[in-house]
């Protein structure tokens, strides 16, 4: 392997590097550390290695021209705290579990699928793979998926038939409810 595959290999897995060690970070401090620090812990990870306007507009899809400026904005600021509550409240407690990079493939020029797992010690381990992008030469997760379930494809459907059903602003505030649900009480 030349020297410009291998430095390329490894930028790629920046983002996922990242994110299991802040998960696993956060798993550690469950008893130490309140919710809003662990929040914080992975605020930085999800902003940073996340692409999550490119992931907002295909959760969307049509739906998205709809929205102005501000509405997407918005709407990009409420998913990004919905996930990043969603990983400090399932990943909230440690028994010597750890993430093991599996394979790397090639899916287009700019994007790879990495597969990993998550080891747990008395339990079989969970998939989690992810599709990385190069955007601006900076390499971001773009899709997780978790036990062979892509979370694009499960919230598209869903956020979709909300918004028939109910309108954006109604998907809004279901959201806005799930991150308060996500909180300690």
């Amino acid at each position: 392997m030349i020297w410009a595959e291998v430095e390329r290999e490894s930028s790629i897995h920046v983002p996922i590097n990242k994110l299991h060690a802040s998960l696993l970070n956060i798993m550690e401090n469950d008893g130490t550390k309140s919710f809003q620090e662990r929040y914080n812990i992975m605020e930085e990870v999800v902003v940073t290695h996340f692409n999550t306007p490119l992931i907002t507009k295909i959760i969307l899809g049509r739906h998205w021209k709809t929205l102005d400026k501000q509405g997407q904005k918005d709407f990009i600021d409420t998913f990004n705290r919905l996930t990043i509550s969603t990983y400090v409240n399932r990943f909230n407690s440690y028994n010597g579990e750890f993430f093991k990079t599996l394979s790397i493939e090639q899916m287009k020029k700019n994007r790879f699928l990495i597969r990993t797992e998550f080891v747990r010690v008395d339990d079989k381990p969970i998939s989690f793979n992810y599709i990385v992008q190069n955007n601006m030469g900076v390499w971001k997760i773009i899709s997780v998926i978790a036990n062979g379930i892509n979370d694009l494809s499960l919230k598209r459907a869903d956020y979709s038939s909300v918004i028939k059903e109910r309108g954006f602003d109604s998907l809004i505030s279901s959201l806005k409810q799930k991150i308060k649900d996500l909180q300690p009480k």
